[in-house]
């Protein structure tokens, strides 16, 4: 999930857990790796109808720490979990701090996306008390831009369930009006988050579970705790260097990933720029993506240029890809 300050703020990647731009062939992440062996409750095997809870006995797990983006941040995980690069998405623009992996379970199951590089956030727009979402865990720093993790479904959509790193205190996250703000860390701002829904695999979960009862079962299960734990493994370790300052002329402006042509739209550069990474973290249906009340985007190719259409303003500016 992506963020931004000024008309946005309120970052991704995301569709939840879904790259903007399709993922390349896989690809085993370039990490340095640190194994520390634990013991931990093995996952229930993936059963037609498993009984909700079931576990085998005791096995030993080995632990791997992976630093990503040229050293900027690490995570650790279960050795047989991979870290697989995806392609990278227009919000991400600090370049050297950049990395978008999809997190893969030893049966080659996608557990979750990792992305980092986003701009700096600075602040967001307050949407607390403005819904009744469904929590089944809240953990971390519980401080704003914190290292914090929420397990919910959010209002109005009781099939499907998120587990994501946010920089919102977990006691905003109940009433939270929009999905949850992102990942922020010193310096930038990314995405480490997956959605669940009524279709996807959770071994150890009966199947004819739904809803906020599948959820629940899920949060049992071994393959859920190790996941929780890898998201809070996030660790930022070295400092960001800033983003490379746009050039403006004319209504022309010159970003990190896109040529921006302002027209009529109204924005600044960096409105326009923050416009489109918001926009990059809603669900991209045939090269579209639009939100209401906020307004649309139709995808630039690297033949054709994309547009948004800004609802506050009536206007719309163009981007090319560099």
């Amino acid at each position: 999930m992506w963020t931004g300050a000024a008309i946005s703020a309120a970052l991704v990647l995301s569709g939840c857990s879904q790259s903007a731009t399709p993922a390349p062939a896989q690809t085993t992440a370039e990490t340095s790796t640190t194994p520390s062996p634990v013991t931990a409750g093995s996952s229930t095997p993936s059963a037609p109808e498993a009984t909700e809870g079931t576990s085998a006995s005791p096995a030993k797990v080995t632990l791997e720490t992976h630093k990503i983006a040229n050293g900027h941040f690490q995570v650790t995980m279960p050795s047989d979990w991979k870290l697989v690069k995806r392609a990278n998405v227009a919000a991400q623009v600090h370049e050297d701090s950049t990395a978008s992996f999809k997190i893969v379970a030893a049966d080659d199951r996608e557990l979750a996306e990792l992305r980092t590089g986003g701009e700096d956030i600075w602040d967001i727009v307050p949407l607390a008390d403005m819904a009744r979402n469904t929590i089944f865990e809240t953990a971390g720093s519980g401080k704003f831009a914190g290292i914090n993790y929420a397990f919910l479904s959010y209002e109005g959509q009781p099939e499907k369930a998120e587990m994501m790193l946010t920089a919102l205190e977990p006691a905003w996250a109940k009433t939270w009006g929009d999905r949850l703000e992102g990942l922020i860390y010193t310096g930038g701002s990314g995405e480490f988050s997956t959605e669940l829904t009524s279709k996807t695999k959770l071994p150890g979960v009966a199947n004819s579970l739904r809803g906020a009862e599948r959820f629940k079962a899920y949060a049992k299960t071994e393959e859920y705790s190790q996941l929780k734990k890898v998201m809070l493994s996030f660790k930022q370790l070295k400092d960001i260097a800033p983003a490379k300052p746009e050039a403006s002329a004319s209504g022309q402006c010159i970003g990190a990933q896109y040529t921006y042509e302002l027209a009529d739209s109204g924005l600044s550069c960096q409105e326009a720029k923050t416009f489109l990474t918001r926009m990059l973290k809603e669900p991209i249906h045939t090269g579209a993506v639009d939100r209401t009340g906020v307004g649309a985007c139709m995808l630039a190719w690297p033949d054709e240029p994309g547009y948004c259409d800004v609802d506050s303003t009536g206007g719309r500016f163009k981007f090319s890809l560099k």
